[in-house]
């Protein structure tokens, strides 16, 4: 038997009731079952995970992992050094595939010579609560909101850019690259993110091409909590963190490919959101807007700190003391 050519890898944590809908998506595909694998790795999970998988167990193109080490870097290294497909697909737990997505994967990496790096599509964000008035179009990408429109493309990778949940590499570029930086990416309840922009850095920095396909599509649950404040809050603060690492671990990528640090002149947009966010001087959803990018500063100014405090003692990089 060949092996497959697709290995679409679902890394998930404590999400049966999700999982349950993106594997079902999976296994509506028009691509022959043949010609693909579904790996979920179950990321330490203490919920019904497994007993979710076991529904799929008698499908002879499925694998159930379990990975104990927490993180979705780790899993998601895991999922890919396990697969036996030529491309690695990765999709998030809590979304679901459009049922052609598999084969506009394989169209998508050949119609461009040389083969892509890297292939994506739109992220459809499906909301579980009706978001807020303060919730503009420029926080989706928080969410993991991609659209480059209708025209199936190379991108460019200086201004756009595709996400983790909608995913397929290469997997010659993975292991030339190694994969996803375990420094970065949700852990625990860290919500550091990057390991998915580090690595396009890296894959751009070396020539590599992005290449968009408008039907390369899913759908992605957008949680209730996750339209409050509280949340943005949370996301932008470790934003900040984590854009401080990353940019301490592309030491080696030229500075044009760089994620770089705030600049000192944006010291009176600092001021400005600073009273904004006390709500005396705006309206509440500006109030909102602003505490998002404080949040974001407090983040950077902590990593800096932190950063420094850890070189001082010989201890550089991130870990999970940023959690404490």
């Amino acid at each position: 038997m060949l092996p497959p050519i697709i290995s679409v890898i679902v890394c998930t944590h404590n999400r049966e009731r999700f999982l349950r809908s993106c594997l079902k998506s999976l296994y509506q595909q028009t691509l022959s079952q043949e010609k693909y694998e579904v790996l979920v790795v179950d990321n330490a999970s203490t919920d019904g995970t497994k007993a979710v998988c076991e529904e799929y167990l008698s499908f002879a193109n499925f694998r159930y992992i379990f990975e104990a080490i927490p993180g979705l870097s780790q899993a998601r290294n895991t999922g890919w050094q396990n697969g036996q497909g030529r491309y690695i697909a990765f999709i998030d737990d809590d979304a679901t595939a459009v049922p052609d997505w598999l084969e506009k994967i394989l169209v998508s990496f050949q119609a461009s010579e040389p083969e892509p790096d890297w292939v994506g599509g739109p992220v459809n964000l499906v909301w579980e609560k009706e978001p807020p008035a303060w919730l503009t179009r420029e926080y989706f990408n928080a969410l993991g909101w991609v659209d480059w429109g209708t025209e199936a493309r190379l991108l460019d990778p200086q201004r756009e850019w595709l996400v983790g949940c909608n995913c397929i590499l290469k997997r010659d570029t993975l292991e030339k690259f190694g994969g996803f930086d375990t420094r970065l990416g949700r852990k625990k309840n860290l919500l550091l993110s990057g390991e998915e922009v580090q690595l396009h850095h890296r894959i751009q920095a070396a020539g590599g091409s992005f290449y968009y396909h408008p039907e390369v599509r899913v759908n992605h649950h957008v949680a209730a909590f996750r339209v409050e404040p509280g949340y943005f809050y949370r996301r932008y603060y470790w934003g900040g963190i984590t854009d401080f690492i990353m940019a301490k671990t592309l030491h080696d990528v030229p500075s044009q490919n760089r994620v770089e640090q705030p600049e000192q002149s944006q010291g009176a947009r600092l001021t400005k959101n600073f009273f904004l966010s006390t709500g005396l001087f705006s309206s509440y959803d500006r109030a909102v807007a602003s505490r998002i990018y404080m949040a974001y500063v407090a983040g950077w100014v902590r990593a800096a700190i932190r950063y420094r405090w850890e070189d001082f003692f010989g201890l550089k990089g991130a870990n999970e003391s940023y959690g404490s």
